[in-house]
């Protein structure tokens, strides 16, 4: 098995410097969550569950349980949008940390070290930045998936109210 791919991801996030760390456990916290509602939205037969588990069959108990889903998915749905917020403020953190480094060699005038500095600086400002977008935009179009499924999820149960309400309306 060839793991010289897993060698490269490594030394470059090594490169990154320590703004990396942070991304790497944002993004770990990110994916974690968006793709455990992913899977739960995505598997999740709204119509049933409600049939199943409620007692009561009546317009407020789907309602209820509409706003109940409805809550949970926008609470996980708000805490992925803030760390795909956070993953490009860190990535230029990191820019500005690596110019930082970048503007300290230049003016170390050491010769041959300058040009290593520079360049050194320059890679951490570069990896950071795009580390950052990489992981924001990948978390915003996950998010924006799983908010088209959750909509036709909850429009299964808007049938199901508006069936219950039928019901109850004389003929």
């Amino acid at each position: 098995m060839n793991i010289d791919w897993l060698n490269t991801v490594w030394a470059t996030i090594l490169s990154g410097g320590p703004i990396m760390v942070a991304l790497l456990l944002l993004a770990f916290l990110l994916y974690r969550n968006v793709i455990g509602l992913f899977l739960f939205t995505n598997r999740l037969d709204a119509r049933s569950v409600f049939m199943e588990q409620s007692q009561d069959q009546s317009h407020g108990a789907i309602q209820d349980f509409r706003d109940h889903l409805s809550q949970l998915v926008r609470t996980q749905l708000t805490y992925a949008n803030v760390l795909i917020v956070a993953a490009p403020l860190l990535g230029l953190l990191g820019t500005v940390i690596g110019m930082l480094d970048t503007f300290k060699g230049i003016g170390a005038e050491a010769g041959q070290d300058t040009t290593k500095a520079v360049a050194d600086g320059v890679k951490v400002a570069l990896i950071t930045t795009q580390t950052g977008l990489m992981i924001a935009i990948f978390g915003l179009f996950l998010t924006q998936l799983i908010s088209r499924i959750y909509r036709s999820k909850d429009l299964q149960l808007l049938e199901l109210e508006i069936e219950t309400l039928k019901r109850k309306l004389p003929q």
